[in-house]
């Protein structure tokens, strides 16, 4: 009996100290953006020049910067406090991958330490996109699993 009450404790604290850990990046990461725009904003100017016949109207740089500040800013709170962090998770992952590509291009001709550089913060990201993603389809709180079984119970008694 101690055996399942340790590790139900430890399926409810693992991820209770995970989410604010995975959000930790894109919050600091999305004030570091705030701060100092400059080098996202050359990073995305590329990125941002091959969509130009694909989107309708165009779209400055430095809007498309400061909006992923704030995306990775709010969600990444919203993922820390608990409060909607699969939504969260998946809005961090989403916005991580063009950053990643843009930010990262180890692929690109340059210096050996710079693309090995680009490389290992390539795969950093993809570390962090995984945790993002188990986030993103960890099941249920028990407090939702609670509210479905009240609502099947309600139908039933409902129909």
């Amino acid at each position: 009996m101690r055996k399942r009450t340790a590790q139900k404790g430890a399926a409810v604290l693992v991820p209770r100290v995970a989410r604010p850990l995975i959000a930790a990046v894109s919050i600091a990461n999305g004030v570091d953006t705030l701060i100092n725009p400059k080098p996202k904003i050359e990073a995305a100017t590329p990125l941002l020049a091959r969509t130009q016949g694909v989107l309708p109207t165009p779209l400055s740089p430095a809007l498309a910067v400061q909006a992923g500040a704030a995306v990775k800013i709010t969600a990444g709170l919203l993922m820390a406090v608990g409060w909607a962090p699969r939504l969260a998770a998946t809005v961090l992952a989403v916005d991580l991958l063009p950053s990643t590509v843009a930010e990262h291009p180890f692929w690109a001709p340059g210096p050996p330490d710079t693309r090995r550089a680009h490389q290992q913060h390539f795969l950093a990201n993809c570390g962090l996109l995984g945790g993002l993603l188990l986030a993103a389809t960890a099941p249920g709180s028990t407090r939702s699993r609670r509210a479905k079984r009240r609502a099947k119970r309600r139908a039933r008694k409902a129909g």
